[in-house]
Formats: C-alpha cells, structure tokens, sequence
C-alpha cells in the first residue's frame, strides 16, 4: 500500500511539473540563437544591416506576435509593422511605416552606450524581488520581447509585463532600460495600423 501511495504522488508530481511546463512560454525555452525561426526576420537579416524588433506576444487566448521594426541599409532606416497569428497561421506581412533617421540613429546610438545587448530579460520568472513579491502578481499577461538583429548574430531579450512590474515593484534598472527602449520604438513607428491595437 505505501508503495502504491509513493508511485501515486510520484505521478502527480510529473503532472504538476509537465502542465506548467506546458503552459510556460515556449519561446522562453529556447536558446537565443533557435530564436530567429521567422520567414520575415531572416529576410530582414538577409536583406539589411541591423534591425532593431519590438515585439508583444501573447499566449492566452490567441497565439500572436505584434512586431514594429526599424531596418537599417545603405545609411537609410525604415520602419515596418509585422503581425503574426499563430493561432490561425496567418500574418499581415510587412507593412511599411514612416520613420526619421535622426530618431532611428539616436536610439541606435542609446542601444550601443549603454550596451543594452547585456541586457538579460526575467527569463519568464523573478520578476518582482524584496517585500513587493508576493503583492505583484499577473495572469494570461504578455510578453515583451526586443530583437538586435545583425548580420551574422542577434541578440533577444524578454520581460514578462514589464511596465506591470516596473509600477508595482519598480528598481530593476535592466528592465528601465529595456522599457526605455521598447518605448522609443514603438514611439518612432507609432502605432496607428490596424491590428496593433491590444
């Protein structure tokens, strides 16, 4: 009886354990350089010599990624709106946005002094720390995500609703940093396309 009552906990235990790992974002699993498996992206790489992506995924209801993009080729910045729908399997394609090189080169300027390719991300936990953890908590939130894409390597760093956690247990200065510069460019491309909004 005591090993039926051991081979019972033992079994809801790896169900406890596969279900969240079930529900965990999956792009959060993936080493960095797995990341870039985006038809668009690789084009983009291909195709320019940086490109700097925010993108706010999602995972409860529908699976989506809502992208703004600024690309740099030949001294020239331009500026992309990208949606994909993995729920459906659809995405709107590129569409183009108007950008200022000043604006683009300034934030370029930003990323590269204060090397925010350091930046590690929550990794999808720890995302609040001291008296505050257990005060601040979020459910079926989003994840914010920022591509450095050159060449010949990326770098991707994620936050778990980091505006959320920034208010409710502020302090963390990677994730200032990271907002500062998920900020700058959604305010470069704007977010006037239909289907941008959240």
């Amino acid at each position: 009886m005591k090993n039926i009552l051991i081979s019972i906990s033992f079994l809801l235990f790896l169900s406890c354990r596969n279900s969240r790992a079930m529900t965990t974002n999956p792009i959060d699993r993936m080493p960095r350089q797995e990341l870039l498996d985006d038809s668009i992206l690789q084009y983009l790489q291909k195709n320019n010599e940086l490109v700097l992506a925010f993108a706010v995924e999602t995972y409860a209801w529908a699976k989506t990624k809502n992208y703004q993009i600024l690309a740099l080729n030949n001294n020239e910045w331009r500026g992309y709106h990208y949606i994909v729908n993995n729920t459906s399997h659809t995405s709107s394609g590129l569409m183009p946005a108007d950008v200022s090189n000043d604006s683009c080169n300034a934030l370029w300027k930003l990323i590269t002094e204060k090397e925010a390719s350091k930046i590690e991300g929550d990794n999808g936990k720890d995302f609040c720390s001291g008296d505050k953890r257990n005060n601040c908590n979020i459910n079926d939130g989003v994840t914010w995500r920022l591509y450095f894409i050159k060449k010949n390597n990326m770098t991707d760093l994620s936050y778990y609703e980091p505006e959320y956690y920034e208010n409710c247990c502020p302090g963390n200065s990677n994730r200032q940093l990271f907002l500062q510069i998920a900020n700058k460019i959604k305010s470069i491309i704007g977010n006037n396309e239909k289907g941008l909004e959240q």
